[in-house]
């Protein structure tokens, strides 16, 4: 077993927990500065680290999707313990993941950070099948530096293996929207180059949540935690799981969900 680089972690709080879910390749950093925003404002939270993630790249060639997921789950089972309400926070892949978790289980809320349902990439589609071929995808040196210069673990490629895995997972949680009740909030960076950022309006139509908005961050890329809007973000994350709260929303049961084949 790899040792773990960059482990999960909790910072008790309140009977409010909220799950922090990070995206694909990266590790529970990317999502910290946020939860340690929410923690102050007095809520529990939990910080996921996804299988294959904030170790050794290899570990993540050898991951899948379902295994993603059941780290997303062990975490939101860990909040559930002593939490009476949960909000689940994603960023990118991390949001498909958790909308694939508020189709199945009762949230207060639901945050998509620039969910990665439309990948700016014209081969995304083949990656199920290139990965015969092609073992590894490295990036490039200015987002390497992007990474070093915000103190954040993320792997320098990505293994072609798990992009399949990726192409998959987007693909059935997509078909799932439709059936997602959980209020919810959308934001995306307007400069984001990973996501393309009009697919915001296009989640923003499909998802069945009849409470939900969608915010446009202008000065934003991708990792919208780490970017110059990070504390208007933080702002109105905060405000939105304050409102959940003073609701008193128990959750959403999920609607009946088409399952994959």
């Amino acid at each position: 077993m790899s040792d773990i680089r960059v482990p999960a972690y909790h910072l008790a709080g309140g009977s409010v927990g909220v799950l922090l879910v990070h995206g694909f390749t990266a590790s529970p950093t990317e999502l910290r500065p946020l939860g340690d925003h929410l923690h102050q404002a007095g809520f529990s939270i939990q910080g996921v680290r996804l299988a294959g993630h904030g170790t050794h790249l290899d570990d993540l060639a050898r991951t899948t999707r379902l295994a993603w997921y059941e780290s997303v789950l062990s975490g939101y089972r860990e909040l559930a313990e002593h939490c009476e309400q949960i909000v689940a926070i994603g960023l990118s892949m991390g949001g498909v993941l958790c909308c694939q978790l508020a189709s199945e289980r009762p949230l207060a809320g639901l945050c998509l950070l620039a969910p990665s349902f439309q990948v700016r990439s014209r081969f995304l589609f083949l990656t199920p099948w290139l990965r015969v071929l092609i073992r590894k995808i490295a990036k490039s040196p200015a987002t390497l530096q992007y990474y070093e210069q915000h103190g954040l673990f993320s792997y320098p490629a990505m293994p072609v293996a798990a992009l399949g895995e990726l192409y998959r997972l987007i693909g059935e949680v997509r078909l799932r929207l439709p059936h997602i009740a959980t209020p919810c909030r959308i934001y995306m960076g307007m400069r984001d180059r990973t996501v393309e950022p009009g697919s915001g309006f296009a989640i923003y139509n499909q998802i069945g949540s009849e409470k939900k908005a969608l915010t446009l961050l202008h000065n934003s890329n991708h990792i919208l935690s780490a970017e110059p809007d990070a504390h208007l973000l933080f702002s109105s994350i905060r405000r939105f799981v304050e409102h959940r709260v003073i609701d008193g929303n128990k959750g959403h049961s999920p609607k009946a969900v088409p399952q994959s084949t």
